[in-house]
């Protein structure tokens, strides 16, 4: 049987990822090793962890490091610190034949045992090329050849003293390029799914490099690049939910391989989507009350402001603030009805869709919209909110 290793690198400020990448590994791959590289996780995390792996013949490894090896590599993005550094100390670390990498803002979604017997050649790694910068690899996930890099006079202790140049553009990526973009073998984006971004390719059509249909796949492995991450309150990618799902697995779960949980309270009567260029939405909040069994979905092209975000106390409304092309389309498809009850501009194009769909428009006469007038499209009397949650009501799970 094949031994499959996995490396992590991170501190225990970032254990809540750490973790949720680990189950997502374990979920689908027992009889795995994780080694994590740190500086502070306490031993009784994996003790705790590993009385569960051993059922399965897994193990959490800790390598611990010394906290000031990494203490000058130059970082260049908010959102990370010295730690990701970690994965270039890899040779000197661990003796394995073959290790995969995995910056631990992923998730695994699939069983990754083909990568662990592949023909890597004389490659020292393998890797994804960037989806939208292609002159060089994410170094998010990367799959060391050990016996090859090895072989490669200091090669640790040279990529530590290029990683010392604070005109790094990408920190530690900057340096994996410099070595060995000319020598990595590129492997299929199924395995390296960075949707990060895909708030700048909505809000900035420039950068949009054929991402969407390069991304339309099913990803082995989900990377959420980008400062916005599915653990914060809002963030703007795909697939959050997903996150979520491992993250909320218990560690007997993920050893039975249980079924992913559910993480939204989507109700039973039905689904509704407002898209809002304000947070003035007229009635809002009475209509979320009278109707609990009903989720309602708003999406805005903007952040969003305490108006709207204070209602997520709400357990039937979700908030997508800076929504992104695809969440739209998800939304529209899976919504009973659109509620056109925003004060201000309207958002057509959205509406445009909506409408095609066919499923009701419902809106209130002082905030309809120039789509007022399609057979779909319902624009009730200002105060008679009775009436527009009784015509809800009629399109109970017509979706």
């Amino acid at each position: 049987m094949v031994q499959i290793n996995f490396v992590l690198s991170g501190d225990y400020d970032y254990i809540n990822q750490i973790e949720t990448t680990a189950k997502s590994i374990i979920y689908h791959h027992h009889r795995a090793k994780i080694y994590i590289i740190n500086k502070d996780i306490p031993q009784e995390w994996f003790f705790n962890i590993n009385n569960h792996l051993r059922k399965i013949g897994s193990r959490l490894i800790n390598l611990r490091i010394d906290a000031n090896l990494l203490k000058n590599e130059h970082v260049s993005q908010p959102q990370i610190n010295e730690m990701s550094y970690g994965r270039i100390l890899i040779p000197d670390l661990i003796n394995e034949d073959r290790v995969l990498y995995l910056d631990s803002d992923i998730i695994v979604e699939d069983d990754l045992s083909e990568l662990f017997t592949m023909d890597l050649s004389n490659h020292p790694l393998a890797a994804i090329t960037d989806v939208l910068y292609t002159d060089q690899f994410n170094s998010g996930v990367l799959l060391f050849n050990m016996p090859v890099i090895k072989e490669i006079p200091n090669i640790v202790d040279k990529m530590l003293k290029a990683g010392i140049d604070d005109k790094l553009t990408e920190g530690d990526q900057s340096v994996l390029n410099h070595f060995f973009k000319k020598t990595y073998l590129h492997l299929p984006l199924k395995y390296n799914l960075t949707i990060g971004y895909d708030f700048l390719c909505t809000y900035y059509s420039g950068y949009n490099h054929d991402y969407w249909n390069k991304t339309n796949i099913n990803g082995k492995i989900i990377h959420f690049t980008s400062p916005s991450k599915p653990w914060h309150q809002f963030s703007t990618s795909r697939y959050r939910n997903k996150w979520w799902e491992y993250h909320n697995l218990s560690w007997t779960e993920v050893c039975q391989h249980l079924s992913l949980p559910k993480v939204l309270d989507y109700q039973e009567d039905g689904r509704i989507f407002i898209m809002t260029n304000s947070e003035d939405v007229k009635d809002l909040e009475r209509l979320v009350k009278a109707l609990p069994k009903w989720t309602f979905n708003i999406g805005a092209f903007t952040n969003m402001g305490e108006k709207l975000t204070r209602l997520i106390r709400y357990s039937n409304i979700h908030l997508y603030p800076s929504i992104v092309r695809p969440v739209v389309d998800q939304l529209i498809k899976t919504s009973d009805c659109y509620l056109d009850i925003n004060y201000g501009e309207k958002n057509e194009k959205v509406l445009a869709k909506f409408q095609e769909t066919g499923k009701p428009i419902i809106s209130f006469d002082e905030v309809n919209s120039n789509f007022k007038n399609k057979s779909n499209y319902h624009s009730f009397k200002n105060n008679n909110i009775e009436d527009v949650i009784n015509q809800i009501k009629r399109y109970r799970n017509k979706a």
